[in-house]
């Protein structure tokens, strides 16, 4: 019974991991594997990748729990048309200070400036 419990987990990991190497490594807790395959397509311009990364910092999953990292992340995914994550972005506001939100609009600019290469 336990090899086949193996062999059907092993399977899906596998099918996971065609689909999205990021998301499979997210699931099974490799948040390094995660960041690193969603920054890569994040500079690749994915908004599913942003808005994943967003994710990861509103909760501090994998990195230390940034809400401005987490809107500066939002933002971009928003901006290529996610709207999950302008909402996510809307009720972060919600908690941040001005000076927050300024401060992660102006890493988002630099990030889209740098065509997605110079992001935190």
């Amino acid at each position: 019974m336990v090899l086949i419990c193996n062999v059907f987990f092993s399977g899906q990991v596998a099918l996971a991991q065609g689909f999205d190497k990021a998301f499979s490594a997210y699931m099974l807790g490799d948040y390094a594997t995660a960041i690193l395959e969603w920054r890569q397509k994040a500079q690749g311009g994915s908004a599913t990748a942003m808005a994943n990364l967003g994710n990861m910092y509103e909760v501090g999953v994998g990195v230390k729990q940034s809400d401005i990292f987490s809107h500066h992340w939002y933002n971009l995914a928003a901006s290529n048309g996610d709207i999950t994550a302008r909402d996510n972005k809307k009720k972060l506001e919600q908690e941040m200070t001005e000076l927050e939100i300024s401060t992660a609009i102006s890493l988002a600019k630099k990030c889209m400036l740098s065509g997605y290469v110079d992001c935190p």
